[in-house]
């Protein structure tokens, strides 16, 4: 499978389990197709092809308004996510490799796991939770890509941006209310 090529279908990707810092990311059909792993104190990831090989890498820089730009090695964008001031996800600003812009909804009321994704052509993708708010693994997540707008490597890299965009988040609802 070509990681770079326009897709469309299912792409699941379970949340890190506790003290491993990798999962996978796999077809419906269970096959993997790419890794991800995580990097907890250095707020960083890394995107594997299914031999190891290391394919793109994400290292949040900014402050307080973070930015999550998607690399490959050789340092070429694949996905960029900047969070809103107010409103972090439904305010982000994405811009693929390509240059092309696309626009994020927050999806759900009771939680912060569900986004659907449109250019001017309309919706071309959306991501659901794959277990329950209050599992070990809240963030396990079904990307469908409705559209051939994304290839699977914008996919896993414009998943783990929000990924880290929401755990700031919560961080920050947490310490707000410590």
């Amino acid at each position: 499978m070509d990681l770079r090529a326009p897709f469309t279908g299912v792409l699941y990707l379970p949340d890190k389990e506790f003290l491993n810092p990798n999962s996978p990311v796999m077809l419906a059909d269970g096959q993997v197709i790419a890794g991800v792993g995580w990097h907890t104190w250095t707020q960083r990831f890394e995107v594997y092809d299914p031999s190891g090989g290391l394919i793109a890498e994400c290292r949040p820089i900014g402050f307080f308004r973070k930015r999550y730009t998607v690399r490959t090695p050789d340092g070429r964008t694949v996905v960029d996510v900047l969070p809103g001031g107010w409103r972090p996800v439904n305010g982000a600003t994405i811009t693929l490799g390509s240059g092309r812009p696309l626009s994020v909804h927050w999806k759900s009321v009771w939680s912060d796991r569900r986004f659907e994704f449109s250019t001017d052509q309309g919706l071309v993708a959306r991501i659901n939770p794959t277990t329950g708010v209050f599992s070990f693994r809240p963030d396990s997540y079904a990307f469908e890509l409705i559209q051939p707008v994304l290839s699977p490597l914008e996919a896993i890299g414009l998943a783990q941006a929000l990924r880290m965009v929401v755990r700031s988040q919560r961080q920050a609802r947490n310490s707000a209310s410590a």
